[in-house]
């Protein structure tokens, strides 16, 4: 007997957000306004892809204040948004930093690119709605 078994679609796509970021947390967190997080959403994916750039372009260089701003400033918005796992590897990188490991930090810098893109697609269907 074979069986199917129909995938919910939707429902995966949900699971998956969530276990990106928390949006029923962010939403409370912020106050409720939709409006205006959609704007801080928007900003954030804006502005996320030059820090994650200027985050490289310090390591590369081994200039600490340079990644330092770029990598804290990302852990502060990923904080606000709820995305535990970018807010992990920010915190992560902001120590490897401190600590001139300039390959740690390589290494944990293309973790924050890869969670960075896990987060976009969610946060452009949050847009949509």
């Amino acid at each position: 007997m074979v069986r199917t078994f129909s995938v919910d679609t939707e429902s995966k796509m949900d699971s998956y957000a969530s276990n990106v970021w928390d949006e029923d947390r962010t939403i409370q967190r912020l106050g409720g306004q939709r409006e205006l997080i959609q704007k801080l959403v928007s900003l954030f994916l804006r502005d996320a892809p030059k820090q994650i750039s200027q985050a490289l372009q310090g390591i590369e260089l081994h200039d600490y204040d340079f990644s330092h701003v770029a990598v804290h400033s990302l852990k502060g918005t990923s904080s606000n948004f709820c995305t535990k796992h970018l807010e992990s590897i920010c915190a992560e990188l902001l120590e490897a930093l401190k600590n001139r490991d300039w390959d740690e930090s390589l290494v944990i810098h293309q973790k924050l690119t890869e969670e960075y893109h896990k987060i976009e697609g969610p946060f452009e269907e949050f847009l949509k709605h």
